[in-house]
């Protein structure tokens, strides 16, 4: 990378050009005074000691009093990550005010849906998905696309994957984690299409891998929106999972407790492989009044089928029904699943 890049860069950091000039300067030529940072840069001596009081103030360079007094460039690795530190809180704070104020206007969550234009792009959307789901991860993909995910699947031992997909002879080790569930296409190719769900928050839907990915154009459709994202999560089972062969079970006595699930079709899955009675504590809301409601006791039975997913809890004050969300035929609207042993 040449200096301009450098500089330029610098800039989109939020440097000017003289300050720019300046920290590139005190790295090429190290602890200096004024005059020679001023030879050396070309920022005009009236403006160099406003230039570095500047770059003091902002972490990048530290002062060395003296006689002359000197001035030392601060480790740019040092300084990066800080800035990197700083932009990603201000990035994530942005997220929250900007997403409080749309609740505040609309009353409701900001929904996005659009699409994603770029085979690279949508890899890197969907690690995204991975990397910020909290509870569970759906994936209907094939093997192919799979293995570009490989890094980000082992890497999170603290969530549900459950995954579907055209598997090879034997299952890689990236795949024989406890908090996975693998099931093996029929390989119809209706069932080709890929889905990736993160928790109710994230889906990424796109059709055939492209063959040539520089030639090729290519297109995903990417959604934020709860109602959305779990008419996804259901189809992602009766389409996809139900459909296919179970050739690796949950190892559910090897996870930490609680499990937080927030699809009862996950839910109702990993009751099946763990048994029951469990106990467990539900958070929702009341079907008919649409109060919220927290149930804790024992989950002691399930109902899944193509069209109905509930369990049956059983408390203190008696025994509920509870579903997904949009439940209409149930007690309870269930939100959050936590399995507590």
């Amino acid at each position: 990378m040449g200096e301009e890049d450098i500089i330029e860069k610098l800039q989109k950091l939020g440097l000017t050009k003289y300050e720019s000039l300046a920290y590139l300067s005190l790295i090429k030529i190290g602890p200096s005074k004024a005059t020679d940072i001023t030879r050396e840069s070309g920022i005009p001596h009236t403006r160099v000691y406003d230039v570095l009081s500047s770059l003091h103030r902002r972490g990048f360079v530290d002062v060395i009093n003296g006689s002359p007094r000197l001035y030392r460039p601060v480790n740019p690795e040092v300084v990066l990550e800080r800035l990197k530190e700083e932009f990603t809180r201000d990035i994530e704070k942005l997220k929250e005010d900007f997403a409080e104020l749309y609740r505040e206007t609309h009353g409701r969550e900001l929904p996005e849906i659009w699409t994603i234009q770029g085979f690279d792009n949508t890899v890197e959307r969907v690690s995204y998905v991975i990397r910020n789901a909290k509870h569970e991860v759906l994936i209907n993909t094939p093997f192919e696309f799979l293995k570009l995910l490989k890094n980000d699947i082992r890497a999170r031992k603290d969530i549900v994957f459950v995954i579907v997909t055209t598997l090879e002879d034997e299952i890689p080790d990236w795949l024989m984690g406890d908090n996975v569930i693998l099931a093996k296409t029929s390989g119809a190719p209706w069932l080709m299409a890929s889905w990736i769900i993160g928790d109710s928050d994230y889906a990424i839907f796109f059709g055939t891998l492209p063959r040539d990915k520089r030639k090729e154009k290519f297109y995903s459709f990417w959604a934020k929106s709860p109602n959305v994202v779990f008419q996804y999560m259901h189809w992602f089972y009766t389409m996809y999972f139900d459909n296919s062969e179970l050739v690796k079970k949950l190892n559910y006595e090897a996870l930490p407790k609680p499990l937080t699930l927030v699809n009862i079709r996950t839910v109702i899955t990993t009751l099946k492989m763990a048994g029951l009675p469990r106990k467990a504590e539900i958070s929702g809301y009341m079907v008919d009044t649409r109060d919220p409601v927290t149930l804790k006791g024992e989950i002691i039975d399930y109902e899944y089928t193509p069209l109905v997913a509930n369990v049956t809890i059983k408390t203190e004050k008696g025994e509920f029904k509870v579903g997904g969300v949009e439940s209409y035929v149930e007690d309870v609207e269930g939100e959050k699943f936590m399995l507590l042993e």
